[in-house]
């Protein structure tokens, strides 16, 4: 076995053929909303409940997101591509076209009307690594709030839809 690390391009590739769940992250800096389209996002720990999301170095939204005291993940279903796009949007009136209302737990970010669940979080850790910030939230509410909506997923660089039909023979 080798010991050279895989290059960036052939990580970016493989990665990109690993299904994402679409979120959108939301918190309030400076008394404004503030988000941004998310896939790289995932629990860490039922009790109690905690979960992470990365946060690229270069984004517009980075000192904002790392100061806050709390954030929203807003998990999209599979008709709300058109908000994936709109929250990967430099530039964009991201809740000016989107419908959201406010978070019920103090500190976290708004919640969005496209979303078929959440959880609002307190931040709990913050954590460098490589070209990446990690942010670390406990959820305080949240959850399911439609089931019969099904999430977007984002795959091979474009955004997918789950089908639910069982696998033949299984």
């Amino acid at each position: 076995m080798s010991n050279d690390a895989v290059d960036g391009e052939t990580f970016k590739e493989m990665m990109a053929g690993v299904a994402a769940t679409v979120t959108v992250v939301t918190t309030i800096s400076d008394g404004e909303p503030l988000g941004i389209t998310v896939t790289a996002f995932t629990s860490v720990s039922v009790d109690p409940p905690i979960v992470l999301w990365c946060i690229d170095k270069v984004s517009a939204s980075l000192e904002a997101m790392v100061a806050a005291d709390g954030f929203t993940v807003n998990f999209l279903d599979d008709a709300a591509a058109d908000v994936a796009t709109l929250f990967a949007t430099r530039g964009a009136d991201k809740f000016g076209a989107a419908g959201w209302s406010p978070p019920s737990v103090e500190g976290a970010g708004p919640v969005l009307d496209a979303a078929y669940g959440t959880f609002e979080c307190a931040m709990t850790d913050r954590i460098e690594v490589g070209d990446h910030w990690v942010l670390f939230g406990r959820v305080e509410a949240g959850g399911r709030r439609d089931p019969s909506r099904s999430p977007l997923l984002y795959l091979d660089r474009s955004y997918a839809a789950v089908d639910r039909t069982p696998p033949a023979g299984g």
